[in-house]
């Protein structure tokens, strides 16, 4: 059962997603430089010609002649042009013969022939889409694993960058046929398989090449699996950071308001005014988003502010606001905080476990001591709160 479940989050849990506010920012003409792949300084085909035959072609792909690939490139994108119709098995084992004639030759490529390959491996995916998709149309994966992970680690940033570009459509790419369980999990296993490569380039140098990592991970359905890229949100490169928004500000399991709220403080003018506009198209108002840029302010001053500004208020849970800065970096702030929940007049649970909580474990030997003085009563905590992680009480010795 976990293995059919987890197919399912990669394969059939797609067709809910839509990818709002997903796109890259970074401006690239990734669909323009690859046609300098017919131009490099590979030696010109002896057999490649426009009137050549799909048999000539392969075999000058799989010698990395990039006069063969620029014809192939040109023939794929003019079948792109036209209607598409479903293939029959005889097209489908030419185009999987071309598919691993493209990886044969790939390292034989100059970086533009292999940003071309990457190109015409997805268009040549595609052509399984229409339906009824030939029945060896699972063949086709191994080849693409193999291109697409060699183009993720190449040492071309350009190639890098225009592989993931490609790799965004096949995270909701399905053939036109329905699929036996094996065959889902083999898709499942297949886009798990770029995945790991995909989550490498966010941790590139380059930074076009985290911009299209995170941009790709932006159009992942699957939560858990696109959040690591969010982690960028702090990136040095300012790019970087508005990429993050771009690609998940339409994502709040992904991207949260605690996230966004620390934006307000971004360094970048546009990054600031992107995280208050989804904030508000969340449903924050200015004071709510007001308040939460103080309690997220890097001044400890102002983060301690908030406790003056909420512990009174009704309109509000004051008790959600306290307890998160119960927790803050700074100790005054703490003290404060602690102050105002020993001050609240109704002692829920919570309350009460966090003050023995900060009595007895905070760090501070201030904290401490300003928590002990507004700890329950021994009869009120024995009867209300249950026992601190570490307790012998979570332990019970048998008799």
């Amino acid at each position: 059962m976990p293995e059919r479940r987890r197919a399912g989050l990669w394969v059939t849990g797609v067709l809910a997603f839509t990818a709002a506010g997903a796109g890259l920012f970074f401006v690239s003409s990734a669909r323009r430089r690859p046609h300098e792949a017919a131009r490099g300084t590979a030696a010109v085909s002896a057999v490649a010609d426009d009137g050549s035959s799909r048999e000539a072609l392969n075999q000058g792909l799989r010698g990395g002649d990039l006069k063969a690939l620029g014809i192939l490139q040109q023939r794929v994108a003019d079948a792109n042009n036209a209607p598409r119709n479903a293939l029959s098995e005889a097209e489908g084992g030419q185009w999987l013969e071309t598919l691993n004639s493209l990886r044969a030759g790939f390292l034989s490529f100059n970086p533009a022939g292999r940003a071309t390959s990457a190109i015409i491996a997805a268009s040549v995916l595609e052509k399984f889409s229409a339906e009824p998709a030939p029945p060896q149309w699972i063949e086709a994966l191994t080849p693409l694993h193999d291109i697409y992970t060699a183009s993720l680690s190449d040492a071309e940033g350009f190639v890098r960058f225009t592989a993931l570009n490609e790799i965004r459509r096949f995270w909701v790419w399905m053939p036109g046929r329905s699929l036996t369980p094996v065959e889902e999990q083999s898709l499942a296993d297949w886009k798990e398989g770029l995945h790991r490569p995909v989550l490498r380039c966010l941790a590139s140098d380059d930074g076009r090449t985290r911009i299209a990592a995170i941009n790709t991970l932006g159009y992942l359905p699957v939560d858990a699996a696109a959040a690591p890229a969010v982690a960028y949100l702090d990136d040095p490169a300012t790019d970087v950071r508005r990429q993050v928004l771009l690609s998940f500000a339409g994502r709040p399991g992904v991207l949260n308001e605690d996230m966004l709220l620390k934006r307000l403080h971004d360094t970048d003018e546009a990054i600031r005014e992107a995280a208050k506009t989804t904030l508000k198209v969340r449903g924050l108002s200015d004071e709510l988003i007001s308040l939460g840029g103080l309690m997220t302010s890097p001044k400890a001053d102002q983060r301690a502010s908030v406790i003056a500004l909420v512990k009174d208020r009704n309109d509000i849970d004051p008790i959600v606001w306290l307890l998160q800065l119960s927790h803050d970096a700074d100790e005054s702030v703490r003290i404060h905080a602690v102050e105002a929940l020993g001050a609240q007049k109704s002692q829920t649970v919570s309350v009460k476990r966090r003050i023995v909580e900060m009595a007895r474990t905070d760090r501070s030997q201030q904290v401490r001591d300003a928590a002990t003085k507004l700890m329950p009563s021994p009869e009120e905590t024995t009867a209300s709160l249950p026992p601190l992680p570490g307790s012998s009480m979570l332990n019970p010795k048998a008799n």
